[in-house]
C-alpha cells in the first residue's frame, strides 16, 4: 500500500533508464523473461541486488531461448539467454543515475555500438554477474517496462542526492581491428571493431555543489571482422583448366560463384 510504501521510504521516483535495441524475436523473449523476473524488486538497506540471481540461469526450462552472443575471440555464436546484456545494461544504467554502490559490474568484452560506452554491462552464468547495493538508509523498488525494441527501468524512494550526472572522457588506446576468413557453413560474417579504453566519472551534486566523484575505466578488446569466405591472399583461385575442345564455344570461362563478402554483424 501507499501507506507502507512512505514508511519504507519509498516516496519517489529516483531515476530511470530506457535501452533501445533492435527488434529480433529472440530479444523480445530473453529481454522481456528477465524484465519480468526483475519488475517488483524491492531493496532494502544495505541489501546487494544480484542479476544472475534475480533473472536466473538462462535456460529453456526459465524461459529463455537461443540468441546471439560475443563468443570466443569477440565473434558472435548462439546460445541460450542471448540478449540479457540489454535487460543488465537497463538495470545497471538505472542503479548508476540512482546512486547505487557499485559491487561488481562486467563490460562487454567488446564495445556494442548501441551502448553507451562505459557505462553498460554483461553476466555470464557462472562467471561473472552484475552487482549493485542499495546504500541508502531507505528501501528501493524496481518496475520496468518493456516494448518489442527497448526496456526501462525505473527506481522509486528517497534520493539521497540533488543530482547525479554521468562525465565521458574520449577514447584513448585505441586498439586495430584484424581480418579473419571463416570457411566453415556455420560462419557469421561481422563488421570489425576497434579496441579501446575510456573513462566515466560518476558525479554527485548536493545543495548545488559537487560532493563526490567516482571513476569507472572500461577496455573493450578489438572485434575481427570476419569474412565467409576464403582468403584471397592465401588461397588465390586455381587457373581454369583448358576445356575439351567444342565444350564451351564462346571460351569464356563461367563466373566463380560469390561468398566471400562479409556479412552484417549480428548483436548480443
Amino acid at each position: 500500500t501507499t501507506e507502507q510504501a512512505e514508511q519504507l521510504g519509498i516516496t519517489q521516483k529516483i531515476s530511470s533508464f530506457t535501452q533501445q535495441f533492435p527488434y529480433a524475436a529472440y530479444r523480445v523473449q530473453n529481454i522481456g523473461e528477465a524484465a519480468r523476473r526483475v519488475n517488483g524488486t524491492l531493496l532494502m538497506p544495505g541489501e546487494t541486488f544480484s542479476m544472475n540471481d534475480t533473472i536466473k540461469e538462462r535456460t529453456v526450462a526459465n524461459g529463455y531461448t537461443v540468441g546471439f552472443v560475443i563468443g570466443a575471440g569477440g565473434v558472435f555464436a548462439e546460445e541460450l539467454g542471448g540478449g540479457v546484456s540489454a535487460a543488465t545494461t537497463t538495470m545497471w544504467t538505472a542503479a548508476f543515475f540512482a546512486g547505487m554502490e557499485r559491487t561488481f559490474t562486467q563490460a562487454h568484452s567488446i564495445y556494442i555500438s548501441r551502448y553507451q560506452a562505459g557505462l553498460e554491462a554483461t553476466v555470464a552464468w557462472g562467471s561473472f554477474d552484475m552487482k549493485f547495493t542499495n546504500n541508502t538508509p531507505n528501501a528501493v523498488f524496481i518496475t520496468t517496462k518493456m516494448t518489442d525494441t527497448s526496456m526501462n527501468a525505473t527506481f522509486w524512494g528517497t534520493p539521497t542526492y540533488d543530482e547525479i550526472k554521468a562525465e565521458f572522457g574520449p577514447k584513448y588506446n585505441v586498439r586495430p581491428y584484424p581480418t579473419i576468413y571463416d570457411k566453415t557453413k556455420k560462419c557469421l560474417g561481422q563488421g570489425g571493431m576497434e579496441g579501446f579504453s575510456i573513462d566515466v566519472d560518476r558525479v554527485f551534486y548536493k545543495d548545488g555543489a559537487e560532493v563526490n566523484r567516482e571513476t569507472i575505466t572500461t577496455n573493450y578488446r578489438s572485434s575481427p571482422k570476419v569474412i565467409c569466405g576464403k582468403n584471397p591472399d592465401k588461397e588465390p583461385n586455381k587457373p581454369i583448366k583448358p576445356g575439351k575442345p567444342g565444350a564451351n564455344p564462346s571460351g569464356s570461362p563461367s563466373p566463380a560463384p560469390s561468398g566471400d563478402q562479409a556479412a552484417p554483424a549480428p548483436q548480443s
